[in-house]
């Protein structure tokens, strides 16, 4: 880490202070008990992740386009798992990549499970480069479009050539709000193949909802 000795001892004794670690003999450290709380949320979403990768891996291989599950994290939508798409040449999406919730279709559909002042807090506050290939009407049509229908649809406000259709996972009682996306170029969802990559992402959000709540993330 390139620091020094002394603040390297400092800051081993303020971990064991909150009890983060624990001082073992021969001047030795080892991760406390204590921190379980402060993993419970990467517990949770591991288990989230373990639930639906099979449903998401079947989505890339039925509609041809990488499928990626995202969660709300702040005012940002981040990406916890990632299914490719089998085709040769696909939109390809990085796991742990950060986005503003104001932009595309997973962050609208992470904003439609809010009220609607928390909304406009998270909109107000997004940095300007947020609304390059936007504005807030887009937005908001995208809330609607989640409430509504139960997906919703964005063309390019991240990058022109991307396009992407969510849908939002929201399991109140488990304190679970994510979204489950698809990825393409323009002319994946040209003509009536957006209908059917709509029925194929709402039937595979169906399905990921059935087990959350009826299996692995019952306890």
């Amino acid at each position: 880490l390139d620091i020094s000795h002394t603040t390297c001892y400092r800051i081993l004794q303020s971990f064991v202070s909150q009890g983060w670690l624990s001082a073992r003999r021969g001047g030795t450290y080892e991760l406390s008990f204590a921190l379980v709380p402060l993993l419970r949320p990467l517990l949770h979403h591991e288990l989230l992740i373990e639930t639906v990768k099979d449903p998401l891996r079947q989505l890339a291989v039925t509609t041809g386009l990488t499928a990626k599950l995202t969660v709300r994290q702040g005012d940002d939508a981040v990406t916890l798992a990632s299914a490719p798409s089998p085709k040769s040449t696909a939109i390809t999406s990085r796991v742990g990549s950060v986005v503003s919730l104001a932009i595309g279709s997973s962050g609208a559909a992470l904003l439609s499970a809010l009220p609607d002042p928390e909304v406009a807090q998270i909109l107000d506050k997004a940095a300007p480069e947020v609304w390059k290939l936007q504005d807030r009407a887009d937005v908001q049509r995208r809330i609607r479009e989640a409430r509504r229908d139960g997906v919703c649809f964005d063309h390019g406000s991240y990058q022109p050539h991307l396009y992407t259709l969510s849908a939002p996972l929201v399991v109140a009682e488990r304190g679970i709000v994510a979204a489950i996306t698809v990825l393409g170029f323009p002319q994946d969802f040209e003509g009536t193949a957006r209908a059917a990559l709509t029925r194929h992402l709402k039937f595979t959000a169906g399905g990921c909802l059935q087990l959350i709540t009826g299996h692995g993330m019952a306890a």
